[in-house]
């Protein structure tokens, strides 16, 4: 028994046998050690206190001091080693020490090989250009966790990420949370959890004049991006269901719950509390728990209700920003998975029973679902298996919901113009064009030809085609319909620009070639450099222009990240020029929008592209202080921000230029694009006259793009998207 305070151990009286006594334990030295005088004789300790060799010898007990315990080295397996060597590589390349890239590869591909054989794609397998018919993809893995990326956003980060297992979020316990608001449900319990019971939502329903206010604004701010009910049949649906909420069928109130939360998802917190008295936080958690039960007393996952599955895709809509990217992508593929049960893969015309109104409806679905997946599996670096699924569902018509009426027995005829289905309508046409261009590249056998697999630079010519092709369909087939005065319109017309520009990215990239862009001349470079420009400057307009307010809920979940990452790239070589000016006036405008990349410190791709911009920051820094003798580059905020997570202190100034300063304070507006929605009848017209004469001159002593910073790139970003996905500032 230990000592009490009064009576240390080193106090207790002598023991002395008394066999009446009851025998009270003696107290032990530190478990697992011996005590001096034992140990000097090597002899088995009984760890009393004083032992009884002790006692017998008359000497004093004295407790030998406990070492620390040997730990164990961990051993590196394939993966850990990889990280080093690319680590060690880099620092000698830094030095000038020239790698010889023939042994390096052969031993990588040798070891990747053995690796492959044992089920797993070894990392080290992104060091090297990838053979053109290689597997894409790669796996990651540690002790307990394993993810496989197979896209060319996350395939494109080599350099920014030298641990492996950083691409391996969401094993810590950390991510255990809800999320970071608490505002919004748990992912998981939409499919198992605490809320599979049935319970009565009656009361949870907004008063008749909110209920309403919701609908129209969600008429006005979401369906026109969506488009995938008649608007008039559902509108008569919830009016009906608005008499008498206590017995509204399950189905109606899951999509009357969705339609609540989209509308309130699409406004801003002082809309949300003037028109319904309410903060924005409040209303989206009561009607994000609402929607979630809605479709539980619904059992969507067995259900073969038409508008329970739109109401599950609408509710995915609201969500989308606010789930971990992997549980997103599970449920958009349980929504695959319904909309294929219910038959949506498989076009209505082939079945007699299937009204024409009622196929028109269930193509509108069957697309927004594949969006919806197209989108999930970008944000999860994941393939995409509906698209290389078998489907056979029409492209929905570009016509108005007054073209269309449950008893019509005759299609509609598509119209050539500004309808309703504009916006969704030009999404379909660059899906069609993709298509089109995948047949046309299709070298047979197994190869899916994918718009964004790196199929050699012989097929940019087939891209381009297509692309000018697209172009001049957007003009003729839309766009000179367009009445910029309308915000639905002008969006489009910057939607149409957004797309060409990143189809040409995605076309033209780096990774298009067999080196990974190390041929690439400089004028393809320059041409990719002036394009990601002009995508980060459209953008930034679609936030900053108040007409399409409305639309920044879709906006913002499309943030074009091949553009952005090309952009930072570039700006480690290219120093000086108006061009260079423009670019880092843009990627201070993105971060401030865009403030999930710059404060989600958890999610590895987005850490990895802040890496990025704190090394292009770097080498302007640096040219600072070597061509303006001494001078410093005032660092912006987003860059003392990355420092700051990543421990890294700014640069002491010496002295604030102003025209540095400057740099940093102009207004938030892409030059040679209007801000307001006079005067831009002419805005589709061809800008890249506009750079004609702008110096493009970068630091020629700087190292050029190596082919390892692309391949790197796409093993962290994502998938291999379908085609029609690669141009989406709105297009998901």
């Amino acid at each position: 028994m230990l000592a009490s305070p009064s009576q240390t151990p080193e106090s207790a009286p002598e023991r002395e046998p008394n066999p009446t006594a009851v025998p009270v334990p003696a107290s032990k030295i530190t478990r697992g050690h011996s005590c001096v005088l034992c140990q000097q004789r090597k002899v088995r300790c009984d760890r009393l206190k004083p032992c009884a060799n002790c006692l017998k010898a008359g000497a004093e007990c004295v407790a030998s001091t406990p070492t620390l315990p040997r730990r164990r080295k961990r051993k590196l397996n394939e993966i850990d080693i990889g990280a080093k060597l690319r680590k060690y590589e880099q620092l000698l390349k830094k030095h000038g020490v020239k790698i010889e890239e023939d042994g390096g590869s052969a031993a990588v591909e040798e070891l990747d090989n053995s690796y492959r054989e044992d089920g797993a794609q070894a990392a080290l397998n992104m060091t090297v250009p990838r053979p053109r018919n290689a597997e894409p993809g790669a796996l990651f893995t540690d002790k307990e966790n394993s993810r496989y990326v197979e896209n060319t956003l996350w395939e494109n980060l080599r350099d920014e990420i030298q641990d492996p297992n950083e691409a391996i979020p969401g094993s810590s316990s950390s991510d255990d949370e809800i999320n970071d608001s608490n505002i919004y449900p748990n992912a998981e319990s939409l499919l198992v959890g605490h809320g599979s019971s049935s319970k009565n939502l009656a009361l949870l329903h907004p008063p008749p004049v909110h209920l309403f206010m919701m609908w129209q604004t969600f008429l006005v701010n979401v369906n026109p991006l969506v488009k995938m009910f008649h608007a008039h049949t559902v509108q008569q649906t919830i009016l009906d269901a608005s008499a008498d909420l206590e017995n509204v069928s399950r189905p109606t109130e899951a999509l009357m719950f969705s339609i609540y939360l989209l509308a309130v998802t699409s406004l801003g917190n002082e809309e949300c509390e003037t028109m319904f008295g309410e903060s924005r936080a409040v209303l989206l958690g009561k009607y994000s728990h609402a929607a979630q039960q809605a479709l539980i007393n619904a059992k969507f996952l067995k259900s073969l209700n038409m508008a329970t599955l739109q109401a599950f895709a609408l509710y995915l809509l609201g969500v989308r920003r606010v789930y971990n990217p992997n549980s997103f992508w599970v449920l958009t593929g349980v929504a695959s998975r319904i909309a294929q049960r219910l038959g949506l893969h498989r076009d209505g015309s082939h079945y007699k029973e299937i009204s024409v109104f009622d196929a028109e409806m269930r193509r509108r679905t069957w697309w927004q679902i594949v969006f919806l997946d197209g989108h999930a599996s970008k944000l999860a670096g994941a393939g995409f298996p509906i698209w290389f699924g078998k489907f056979d569902t029409k492209i929905p018509l570009n016509i108005s919901d007054s073209d269309l009426n449950p008893t019509m027995k005759e299609p509609p005829m598509e119209k050539e113009g500004a309808t309703e289905m504009i916006f969704c309508s030009i999404r379909y046409d660059v899906a069609q064009a993709m298509r089109d261009v995948t047949s046309r590249t299709k070298g047979g056998g197994n190869d899916d030809a994918n718009w964004q697999v790196p199929k050699g630079p012989e097929f940019i010519t087939v891209k381009d085609k297509a692309i000018d092709e697209l172009e001049a369909r957007f003009e003729v087939k839309y766009l000179r319909y367009c009445d910029p005065s309308i915000p639905l319109h002008l969006t489009v017309m910057y939607l149409a620009k957004s797309v060409i520009c990143t189809m040409r990215i995605m076309a033209h990239h780096p990774r298009q070639y067999p080196d990974k862009g190390a041929s690439m001349p400089q004028s393809e470079k320059d041409m990719l450099f002036r394009e990601s420009l002009k995508e980060l400057e459209i953008d930034n307009l679609g936030h900053n222009i108040k007409v399409v307010k409305g639309y920044l809920w879709h906006i913002e979940s499309h943030f074009q990240l091949d553009a952005f990452i090309y952009l930072l790239s570039e700006l480690r070589y290219r120093l000086t020029g108006e061009l260079v000016e423009r670019a880092w006036q843009q990627v201070k405008t993105s971060f401030e929008y865009h403030t999930n990349v710059l404060t989600d410190t958890k999610n590895s791709l987005y850490f990895a592209i802040g890496n990025l911009a704190l090394k292009a920051w770097r080498k302007r820094e640096d040219a600072g202080l070597a061509t303006q003798g001494g001078f410093q580059i005032e660092p912006p905020q987003f860059i003392s921000t990355l420092r700051r997570q990543r421990n890294i202190s700014d640069l002491p100034p010496k002295t604030t230029s102003d025209a540095n300063n400057e740099l940093f304070s102009r207004p938030h507006r892409a030059l040679g694009y209007p801000t307001d929605a006079v005067g831009q009848n002419t805005m589709y017209q061809n800008t890249v006259d506009q750079f004609a004469d702008v110096n493009l001159s970068f630091d020629v002593v700087m190292p050029d793009i190596t082919p390892v910073d692309w391949e790197y790139w796409q093993t962290l970003m994502d998938g291999d998207l379908p085609a029609y996905s690669d141009g989406q500032i709105f297009l998901n």
